[in-house]
């Protein structure tokens, strides 16, 4: 039996022209790594770490949105981060954005992302119990 894989990319954020932004498969929906761009693509924040994370979260929540999930729904974060100065702030907007949801996180230090002004990358794993997604 071939499982199905279903790809999406929530029409307000932006759409990269090689891939969509979340497989949902079985039980849980895959999250590909968010920066912060801006529904046409600019980057949001240039130099901020702060800034950027805040938009990430924006889009994350966009994302969860169009899925029909929550973020307490959220069972596992990665973070890449080019700077590790940047970890206190970046730190700040996911536990504002996940409020007392605190589920594992995995932080990465990289010498590069998609561009020199991109400092954060996060991407996501979701539970999405399958008597929910039969109702989207």
């Amino acid at each position: 039996m071939t499982l199905p894989i279903r790809l999406v990319t929530p029409p307000d954020i932006y759409a990269p022209p090689s891939y969509e932004h979340v497989a949902i498969a079985g039980d849980f929906a895959y999250v590909a790594g968010q920066v912060s761009k801006d529904q046409d693509g600019a980057l949001v924040g240039a130099g901020d770490a702060a800034a950027q994370a805040a938009k990430v979260y924006d889009n994350i929540a966009a994302i969860l949105r169009h899925i029909g999930a929550a973020p307490s729904q959220v069972v596992k974060i990665t973070t890449y981060l080019v700077d590790a100065n940047d970890s206190a702030a970046v730190g700040a907007e996911r536990k504002k954005f996940f409020g007392d949801h605190r589920p594992p996180h995995t932080g990465l230090i990289v010498a590069a992302l998609g561009g020199p002004e991109v400092k954060l990358e996060v991407e996501l794993v979701i539970y999405l119990p399958q008597e929910a997604a039969t109702e989207r």
